[in-house]
């Protein structure tokens, strides 16, 4: 682990103990500091709950339900909400609302592209890195882009798995793609 790893995984087992959270899975706490090097360069959003901890990287188009269930819904557990940035080592603590306004941020501005090619870099690198880092899919994730397919198909594949952020992501991109120049 590089240096702000460490400093991150110290930072989030002092505030863990300072705040006695979680009382209950207290191993989710050693899942996260794992997690800490698989999401490496990303800003995080990490949740202490009562019953454990959520852990997940924030504008790559992770479904926004994994946190929203846990920042609205009425579970009867306490949570706090930080974010990380493992870039600097940062760990702070945020607001409910500013924890779903990370999380409901789309992984990149597609209105800025400036060609068709601009485009699909963009759009492709998006979906090769949440198949890289396995983001997608309760159960079992994608791989790779083959094994979905097209955008077209892809975007039936976040409708269906309820991932709103990503379907109308991808709605866009296929929406500017013919506006666009090739080059």
């Amino acid at each position: 682990m590089n240096n702000h790893i460490n400093k991150i995984a110290r930072s989030m087992q002092d505030i863990a103990a300072d705040l006695e959270l979680p009382v209950n899975y207290q191993s989710d706490l050693h899942t996260d500091f794992k997690l800490l090097t698989k999401y490496k360069d990303e800003n995080l959003i990490w949740l202490l709950r009562t019953h454990g901890t959520v852990l997940i990287p924030s504008q790559l188009g992770v479904d926004p339900g994994y946190l929203t269930h846990w920042l609205w819904g009425s579970h009867g557990q306490k949570v706090v909400p930080f974010l990380i940035d493992t870039k600097t080592g940062l760990v702070e603590k945020i607001s409910f609302e500013e924890a779903e306004n990370l999380i409901m941020k789309p992984p990149s501005n597609l209105n800025l592209e400036p060609s068709r090619k601009c485009l699909t870099y963009k759009v492709n690198s998006v979906l090769e890195k949440g198949c890289d880092l396995r983001i997608w899919g309760m159960f079992e994730s994608p791989k790779s882009i083959s094994d979905i397919g097209s955008w077209t198909e892809w975007q039936a594949y976040f409708s269906t798995t309820g991932n709103r952020l990503m379907a109308d992501y991808i709605g866009k991109a296929i929406r500017l793609s013919p506006q666009l120049g090739g080059d």
